[in-house]
């Protein structure tokens, strides 16, 4: 796969900034990437454009990672990688929110599964790990932890040997027992 110099980068650059117009807040090189950051309010919106026009065909949704910047303000980046199978380029979309505060009020975006159908499992995988909240999601519930899980590991809050990150009655080994019944046991 190739890899775009400086100057495939600024006219990318140039070609995403068109094409998003109002949509972008800004956007830099760095690290032989594009780097395009879009409020909140406007992820669903900037994708579909990004997708769907034909000079930048960003048709694959690869990954949606989220990353804590605690104690900065906004304290959460959501970063969707994208590339187009027929320009052969890539760019990554960054979504800033607040933190709200507390654990019972996530941060939350608009979903992007309208857009891209991988993101129903990446949306998931922020969900479970970073608590971040995707409005619309058609199923968004915890994809790697036992379902009564408290918290969010990836949390630079949470503590490295995991003692009190969990509700007393769930714990590690009761969330492996009931997660491990898969309903295929065989009769006798």
């Amino acid at each position: 796969m190739p890899v775009l110099d400086q100057q495939e980068l600024e006219q990318l650059q140039q070609t995403v900034a068109r094409v998003l117009g109002a949509l972008q807040q800004s956007s830099r090189i760095e690290n032989g990437a594009l780097l395009v950051y879009v409020a909140p309010e406007n992820n669903t919106a900037a994708l579909h454009k990004l997708r769907d026009e034909t000079e930048t065909a960003l048709d694959i949704l690869s990954c949606i990672s989220a990353v804590d910047y605690f104690p900065r303000d906004p304290r959460f980046e959501l970063v969707y990688e994208l590339f187009s199978t027929v320009h052969q380029h890539r760019a990554r979309v960054k979504v800033q929110l607040a933190d709200t505060g507390t654990q019972d009020v996530l941060p939350e975006v608009e979903s992007a599964h309208d857009v891209y159908l991988t993101a129903i499992w990446h949306e998931r995988e922020c969900f479970d790990l970073m608590g971040i909240n995707f409005k619309h999601h058609p199923d968004l519930r915890r994809i790697l932890l036992p379902d009564g899980w408290d918290g969010y590991p990836l949390r630079k809050e949470e503590p490295f040997d995991g003692k009190d990150s969990w509700r007393v009655g769930c714990n590690v080994e009761a969330g492996v027992q009931a997660d491990s019944h898969l309903g295929l046991e065989v009769g006798d």
